[in-house]
Protein backbone atom coordinates (compact mmCIF):
# COMPACT_ATOMS: atom_id res chain seq x y z
CA UNK A 1 0.00 0.00 0.00
CA UNK A 2 2.83 2.38 0.89
CA UNK A 3 4.56 1.65 -2.43
CA UNK A 4 1.29 2.34 -4.27
CA UNK A 5 0.86 5.68 -2.47
CA UNK A 6 4.38 6.74 -3.41
CA UNK A 7 3.71 5.77 -7.02
CA UNK A 8 0.50 7.84 -7.08
CA UNK A 9 2.29 10.90 -5.66
CA UNK A 10 5.09 10.55 -8.20
CA UNK A 11 2.54 10.24 -11.02
CA UNK A 12 0.76 13.40 -9.87
CA UNK A 13 4.02 15.34 -9.63
CA UNK A 14 5.02 14.17 -13.08
CA UNK A 15 1.64 15.20 -14.49
CA UNK A 16 1.98 18.64 -12.87
CA UNK A 17 5.43 19.17 -14.34
CA UNK A 18 4.22 18.01 -17.76
CA UNK A 19 1.26 20.42 -17.61
CA UNK A 20 3.56 23.30 -16.66
CA UNK A 21 5.84 22.46 -19.57
CA UNK A 22 2.85 22.37 -21.93
CA UNK A 23 1.64 25.73 -20.64
CA UNK A 24 5.09 27.30 -21.04
CA UNK A 25 5.26 25.99 -24.61
CA UNK A 26 1.76 27.31 -25.36
CA UNK A 27 2.69 30.70 -23.94
CA UNK A 28 5.80 30.85 -26.11
CA UNK A 29 3.72 29.96 -29.17
CA UNK A 30 1.25 32.72 -28.32
CA UNK A 31 3.97 35.36 -27.99
CA UNK A 32 5.35 34.13 -31.33
CA UNK A 33 1.88 34.71 -32.88
CA UNK A 34 1.35 30.96 -33.48
CA UNK A 35 -2.19 31.21 -32.12
CA UNK A 36 -3.65 28.03 -33.63
CA UNK A 37 -0.84 25.85 -32.27
CA UNK A 38 -0.98 27.53 -28.86
CA UNK A 39 -4.74 27.04 -28.70
CA UNK A 40 -4.41 23.34 -29.53
CA UNK A 41 -2.12 22.87 -26.52
CA UNK A 42 -4.22 25.03 -24.18
CA UNK A 43 -7.44 23.13 -24.94
CA UNK A 44 -6.11 20.17 -22.95
CA UNK A 45 -4.93 22.27 -19.99
CA UNK A 46 -6.88 23.53 -17.00
CA UNK A 47 -6.48 26.45 -14.66
CA UNK A 48 -6.88 30.21 -14.63
CA UNK A 49 -3.67 30.99 -16.53
CA UNK A 50 -4.37 28.42 -19.24
CA UNK A 51 -7.93 29.76 -19.64
CA UNK A 52 -6.62 33.33 -19.90
CA UNK A 53 -4.30 32.38 -22.74
CA UNK A 54 -7.07 30.42 -24.40
CA UNK A 55 -9.11 33.65 -24.43
CA UNK A 56 -6.08 35.56 -25.75
CA UNK A 57 -5.64 33.10 -28.62
CA UNK A 58 -9.34 33.06 -29.52
CA UNK A 59 -9.40 36.86 -29.59
CA UNK A 60 -6.26 37.03 -31.74
CA UNK A 61 -7.85 34.56 -34.18
CA UNK A 62 -10.94 36.74 -34.50
CA UNK A 63 -13.16 34.32 -32.58
CA UNK A 64 -14.39 37.17 -30.39
CA UNK A 65 -17.60 35.64 -29.08
CA UNK A 66 -15.74 32.53 -27.89
CA UNK A 67 -13.04 34.68 -26.29
CA UNK A 68 -15.70 36.75 -24.54
CA UNK A 69 -17.36 33.58 -23.23
CA UNK A 70 -14.07 32.41 -21.70
CA UNK A 71 -13.49 35.89 -20.23
CA UNK A 72 -16.94 35.88 -18.61
CA UNK A 73 -16.29 32.44 -17.16
CA UNK A 74 -13.01 33.62 -15.64
CA UNK A 75 -14.50 36.81 -14.19
CA UNK A 76 -17.47 34.93 -12.73
CA UNK A 77 -15.01 32.66 -10.92
CA UNK A 78 -12.75 35.54 -9.85
CA UNK A 79 -14.30 39.04 -10.19
CA UNK A 80 -10.97 40.64 -9.21
CA UNK A 81 -9.03 38.66 -11.82
CA UNK A 82 -5.67 40.19 -12.78
CA UNK A 83 -4.69 39.58 -16.40
CA UNK A 84 -1.28 38.24 -17.36
CA UNK A 85 1.13 40.83 -18.73
CA UNK A 86 0.88 39.36 -22.26
CA UNK A 87 -2.67 40.71 -22.64
CA UNK A 88 -2.83 43.39 -25.33
CA UNK A 89 -4.78 46.63 -24.71
CA UNK A 90 -7.63 45.35 -26.91
CA UNK A 91 -7.82 42.10 -24.93
CA UNK A 92 -7.72 44.06 -21.67
CA UNK A 93 -10.59 46.19 -22.98
CA UNK A 94 -12.60 43.05 -23.78
CA UNK A 95 -12.12 41.76 -20.22
CA UNK A 96 -13.00 45.20 -18.82
CA UNK A 97 -16.26 45.25 -20.80
CA UNK A 98 -17.11 41.75 -19.56
CA UNK A 99 -16.37 42.80 -15.99
CA UNK A 100 -18.64 45.85 -16.33
CA UNK A 101 -21.50 43.64 -17.47
CA UNK A 102 -21.04 41.03 -14.76
CA UNK A 103 -19.97 42.99 -11.68
CA UNK A 104 -23.38 44.33 -10.58
CA UNK A 105 -24.92 40.84 -10.40
CA UNK A 106 -21.75 39.36 -8.87
CA UNK A 107 -21.77 42.05 -6.18
CA UNK A 108 -25.40 41.35 -5.34
CA UNK A 109 -24.82 37.59 -5.17
CA UNK A 110 -21.86 38.01 -2.83
CA UNK A 111 -23.79 40.53 -0.74
CA UNK A 112 -26.76 38.17 -0.36
CA UNK A 113 -24.43 35.48 0.96
CA UNK A 114 -22.85 37.91 3.43
CA UNK A 115 -26.24 39.20 4.54
CA UNK A 116 -27.43 35.65 5.22
CA UNK A 117 -24.40 35.14 7.48
CA UNK A 118 -25.19 38.41 9.27
CA UNK A 119 -28.79 37.33 9.84
CA UNK A 120 -27.48 34.09 11.38
CA UNK A 121 -25.22 36.25 13.58
CA UNK A 122 -22.27 34.38 12.08
CA UNK A 123 -20.06 37.46 12.06
CA UNK A 124 -16.80 35.54 11.59
CA UNK A 125 -18.08 34.12 8.30
CA UNK A 126 -19.70 37.38 7.21
CA UNK A 127 -16.67 39.65 7.65
CA UNK A 128 -14.43 38.24 4.83
CA UNK A 129 -17.44 38.13 2.51
CA UNK A 130 -18.24 41.76 3.28
CA UNK A 131 -14.61 42.73 2.71
CA UNK A 132 -14.82 41.03 -0.70
CA UNK A 133 -18.04 42.90 -1.53
CA UNK A 134 -16.37 46.20 -0.59
CA UNK A 135 -13.46 45.38 -2.94
CA UNK A 136 -15.92 44.57 -5.73
CA UNK A 137 -17.78 47.84 -5.13
CA UNK A 138 -14.49 49.74 -5.29
CA UNK A 139 -13.62 48.01 -8.56
CA UNK A 140 -17.09 48.85 -9.94
CA UNK A 141 -16.57 52.50 -9.03
CA UNK A 142 -13.13 52.48 -10.69
CA UNK A 143 -14.71 51.10 -13.88
CA UNK A 144 -17.33 53.86 -13.83
CA UNK A 145 -20.27 51.50 -13.36
CA UNK A 146 -23.33 53.65 -12.63
CA UNK A 147 -25.87 51.65 -10.68
CA UNK A 148 -27.87 53.32 -7.90
CA UNK A 149 -28.43 50.05 -6.06
CA UNK A 150 -24.66 49.55 -5.75
CA UNK A 151 -24.43 52.83 -3.87
CA UNK A 152 -27.09 51.62 -1.42
CA UNK A 153 -25.23 48.34 -1.02
CA UNK A 154 -22.08 50.28 -0.19
CA UNK A 155 -23.82 51.90 2.78
CA UNK A 156 -25.12 48.53 3.96
CA UNK A 157 -21.78 46.79 3.55
CA UNK A 158 -19.94 49.45 5.55
CA UNK A 159 -22.54 49.26 8.32
CA UNK A 160 -22.46 45.47 8.42
CA UNK A 161 -18.65 45.46 8.45
CA UNK A 162 -18.61 47.76 11.47
CA UNK A 163 -21.12 45.52 13.24
CA UNK A 164 -19.24 42.30 12.38
CA UNK A 165 -15.92 43.70 13.55
CA UNK A 166 -17.40 45.14 16.73
CA UNK A 167 -19.04 41.79 17.50
CA UNK A 168 -15.77 39.91 16.91
CA UNK A 169 -13.91 42.35 19.13
CA UNK A 170 -16.51 41.97 21.88
CA UNK A 171 -16.28 38.18 21.66
CA UNK A 172 -12.49 38.29 21.82
CA UNK A 173 -12.61 40.58 24.84
CA UNK A 174 -15.03 38.25 26.61
CA UNK A 175 -12.65 35.33 26.03
CA UNK A 176 -9.71 37.17 27.59
CA UNK A 177 -10.73 38.58 30.99
CA UNK A 178 -7.16 39.78 31.46
CA UNK A 179 -7.86 42.41 28.84
CA UNK A 180 -10.12 44.22 31.30
CA UNK A 181 -7.31 44.58 33.81
CA UNK A 182 -5.00 45.85 31.09
CA UNK A 183 -7.64 48.38 30.09
CA UNK A 184 -7.81 49.67 33.67
CA UNK A 185 -4.02 50.12 33.79
CA UNK A 186 -4.12 52.05 30.52
CA UNK A 187 -6.97 54.21 31.83
CA UNK A 188 -4.99 54.99 34.99
CA UNK A 189 -1.93 55.92 32.97
CA UNK A 190 -3.90 58.15 30.60
CA UNK A 191 -4.30 61.20 32.92
CA UNK A 192 -0.53 61.39 33.50
CA UNK A 193 0.14 61.13 29.77
CA UNK A 194 -2.42 63.83 29.05
CA UNK A 195 -0.84 66.13 31.61
CA UNK A 196 2.52 65.81 29.86
CA UNK A 197 1.11 66.89 26.49
CA UNK A 198 1.21 70.50 25.27
CA UNK A 199 -1.95 72.36 26.15
CA UNK A 200 -4.55 72.04 23.37
CA UNK A 201 -6.36 75.06 21.91
CA UNK A 202 -9.50 76.06 23.77
CA UNK A 203 -12.74 74.63 22.43
CA UNK A 204 -15.82 76.87 22.64
CA UNK A 205 -19.50 75.97 22.68
CA UNK A 206 -22.91 77.64 22.76
CA UNK A 207 -22.28 79.04 26.24
CA UNK A 208 -19.57 81.40 24.91
CA UNK A 209 -21.39 84.70 24.34
CA UNK A 210 -18.49 86.27 22.40
CA UNK A 211 -18.27 83.45 19.84
CA UNK A 212 -20.24 83.29 16.59
CA UNK A 213 -21.31 79.67 16.08
CA UNK A 214 -20.21 77.78 12.93
CA UNK A 215 -22.59 77.87 9.97
CA UNK A 216 -23.28 74.59 8.10
CA UNK A 217 -22.14 74.51 4.48
CA UNK A 218 -22.59 70.76 4.04
CA UNK A 219 -24.22 68.68 6.77
CA UNK A 220 -25.91 65.80 4.98
CA UNK A 221 -27.27 63.06 7.21
CA UNK A 222 -27.07 59.64 5.47
CA UNK A 223 -30.31 57.66 5.02
CA UNK A 224 -30.91 54.60 7.16
CA UNK A 225 -31.09 51.52 4.91
CA UNK A 226 -34.17 49.48 5.73
CA UNK A 227 -32.15 46.27 5.84
CA UNK A 228 -30.27 47.56 8.88
CA UNK A 229 -33.51 47.37 10.82
CA UNK A 230 -34.00 43.77 9.71
CA UNK A 231 -30.54 42.65 10.80
CA UNK A 232 -30.40 44.75 13.96
CA UNK A 233 -33.92 43.79 14.99
CA UNK A 234 -34.39 47.19 16.59
CA UNK A 235 -36.15 50.53 16.13
CA UNK A 236 -34.45 53.83 15.44
CA UNK A 237 -34.56 56.63 17.99
CA UNK A 238 -33.99 60.36 17.95
CA UNK A 239 -30.26 60.68 18.51
CA UNK A 240 -27.73 63.23 19.66
CA UNK A 241 -24.46 63.75 17.80
CA UNK A 242 -21.64 65.93 19.10
CA UNK A 243 -19.03 67.24 16.66
CA UNK A 244 -15.87 69.26 17.20
CA UNK A 245 -15.40 71.70 14.30
CA UNK A 246 -11.87 72.96 13.79
CA UNK A 247 -10.64 76.40 12.73
CA UNK A 248 -10.98 75.45 9.04
CA UNK A 249 -14.60 74.36 9.32
CA UNK A 250 -13.91 70.62 9.13
CA UNK A 251 -15.16 68.05 11.65
CA UNK A 252 -12.24 67.01 13.83
CA UNK A 253 -14.15 64.58 16.03
CA UNK A 254 -17.65 63.13 16.15
CA UNK A 255 -19.22 61.38 19.14
CA UNK A 256 -22.63 59.74 19.45
CA UNK A 257 -24.15 60.96 22.72
CA UNK A 258 -27.51 59.26 22.20
CA UNK A 259 -27.74 56.38 19.73
CA UNK A 260 -30.05 56.49 16.75
CA UNK A 261 -29.50 52.81 15.88
CA UNK A 262 -26.26 51.02 16.83
CA UNK A 263 -25.55 49.81 13.31
CA UNK A 264 -26.40 53.21 11.85
CA UNK A 265 -24.36 55.28 14.32
CA UNK A 266 -21.07 54.37 12.65
CA UNK A 267 -22.43 55.45 9.26
CA UNK A 268 -23.49 58.76 10.74
CA UNK A 269 -20.05 59.33 12.29
CA UNK A 270 -18.37 58.39 8.99
CA UNK A 271 -20.56 60.91 7.13
CA UNK A 272 -19.26 63.75 9.31
CA UNK A 273 -15.85 63.45 7.63
CA UNK A 274 -17.27 65.22 4.58
CA UNK A 275 -19.23 67.86 6.50
CA UNK A 276 -18.05 71.44 6.14
CA UNK A 277 -18.85 74.67 8.01
CA UNK A 278 -17.97 78.31 8.09
CA UNK A 279 -15.82 78.09 11.26
CA UNK A 280 -16.79 79.63 14.57
CA UNK A 281 -15.36 83.12 15.05
CA UNK A 282 -14.15 84.89 18.18
CA UNK A 283 -13.02 88.47 17.82
CA UNK A 284 -12.38 87.93 14.13
CA UNK A 285 -10.33 84.76 14.64
CA UNK A 286 -11.47 81.20 13.73
CA UNK A 287 -11.73 78.95 16.80
CA UNK A 288 -12.62 75.37 17.58
CA UNK A 289 -16.22 74.77 18.50
CA UNK A 290 -18.22 71.84 19.83
CA UNK A 291 -21.66 71.61 18.26
CA UNK A 292 -24.51 69.40 19.44
CA UNK A 293 -26.77 68.09 16.68
CA UNK A 294 -30.14 66.43 17.14
CA UNK A 295 -30.77 63.67 14.58
CA UNK A 296 -34.44 62.81 14.11
CA UNK A 297 -35.63 59.76 12.21
CA UNK A 298 -39.13 59.63 10.77
CA UNK A 299 -39.84 56.66 8.56
CA UNK A 300 -37.32 56.68 5.69
CA UNK A 301 -36.21 60.29 6.16
CA UNK A 302 -33.65 61.86 8.44
CA UNK A 303 -33.12 65.40 9.61
CA UNK A 304 -30.57 67.23 11.70
CA UNK A 305 -30.42 70.55 13.40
Amino acid sequence: MKVLSIAVVCALLTAGVRAQDQFSKARDLYTAASYEEALALLTNLHGEKADQYQAFCLFALGRTSEATSVAEHLISADPLLVLDGDASPRIAAMFADARKRLLPSLVRDQYRSARAAMERKDFAAAEPQLVQVRKLLDRAAALGITDETLGDLGVLVDGFLDLARASKAAAAKAETPAAAGEGQRVAQAAPAAEAAKPRAPRIFDSTASDVVAPVPVRQDVPPIPRELFKVAGASANAGILEVVIDERGAVEKAIIRESVLPMYDSLLVAATRSWRYLPAMRQGTPVKYVKVIAVNVKGDSQSSR
